[in-house]
């Protein structure tokens, strides 16, 4: 399932970096008024109530949801596709720590050398690329910070909530964020055009699909499980940025992606017991 989510929101990924001239929030706005009519169709096909069970953390996952997609969609448009989707991916190792933080589970010793694998590949495919600001690093890490919270919140929703009623707040909570930022100076919005519409429907269908199954797998699994798998993510994000934005990549931004990837497959190995003792 969550190969299935790290896919949709790969192209969620083009989608937004199709999308031109838009202020991000604009584009979150957008996507979220997609989401909430699938949510709610889903819902009402079910017969389930959108309001769910644990309003309180129902709506934390919508905050901490909404803060870490606007700071992802915006590395999204000043920052090369690779780039921004190795800062966001340490997400996976963030949400591991977090949960350990709150003392959800337990991370072997040797999934530390892994994820400072991962890390060392994040920091090389970045600390090499001449396009790269100050800025887009921060909203890239800002971002993988509120996801990891985000996650978190969805395993602690485990057995006590729809996922589509966990899907559906998170547009909801989304809506008046984004509707305030250009009230208080945050960007100017335009009317979209043309092909824009298009772009903007498909962000919220891509996003919906990959939000269920994300919801899913993570409340089907462990943590660090589903979190190690998501940096599949990667490898989609690299291929959409060669053949579709002709990004042109380094040997070192290889080698970092590839160092990435290894801290993955190795961690999920590691918790899958394939071969791995502690």
């Amino acid at each position: 399932m969550m190969l299935v989510a790290s896919l949709a929101f790969g192209f969620m990924n083009v989608s937004v970096k199709s999308i031109s001239g838009m202020h991000v929030s604009e584009i979150v706005f957008f996507r979220a008024i997609v989401q909430i009519l699938i949510a709610a169709a889903f819902l009402a096909y079910q017969r389930q109530s959108p309001w769910g069970n644990n309003p309180k953390m129902l709506v934390m996952r919508g905050f901490f949801g909404s803060m870490g997609l606007l700071c992802y969609f915006y590395s999204l448009q000043v920052m090369p596709l690779s780039n921004a989707l190795v800062i966001h991916y340490l997400s996976p190792i963030l949400t591991t720590l977090f949960a350990l933080w709150m003392g959800d589970e337990q991370v072997q010793n040797k999934q530390w050398v892994f994820f400072a694998l991962s890390f060392t590949g994040v920091v090389i495919v970045n600390g090499v690329s001449s396009v790269v600001t100050l800025e887009g690093i921060a909203a890239g890490l800002g971002g993988a910070v509120f996801s990891a919270l985000a996650y978190n919140t969805i395993r602690r929703l485990k057995g006590k909530e729809n996922p589509n009623v966990v899907v559906l707040y998170f547009p909801l909570v989304t809506l008046p964020i984004s509707l305030l930022m250009p009230v208080v100076g945050f960007g100017q919005w335009i009317m979209p055009v043309g092909n824009q519409w298009v772009w903007l429907l498909l962000t919220g269908i891509f996003t919906q699909i990959g939000q269920f199954f994300m919801t899913r797998a993570y409340q089907e699994s462990e943590t660090k499980v589903v979190s190690a798998i998501s940096y599949a993510g990667i490898i989609w994000g690299t291929g959409f940025g060669l053949f579709l934005f002709h990004e042109d990549y380094s040997i070192w931004q290889y080698l970092g992606m590839a160092l990435v990837i290894t801290g993955m497959v190795l961690n999920v190995r590691l918790n899958r017991g394939l071969g791995f003792r502690r």
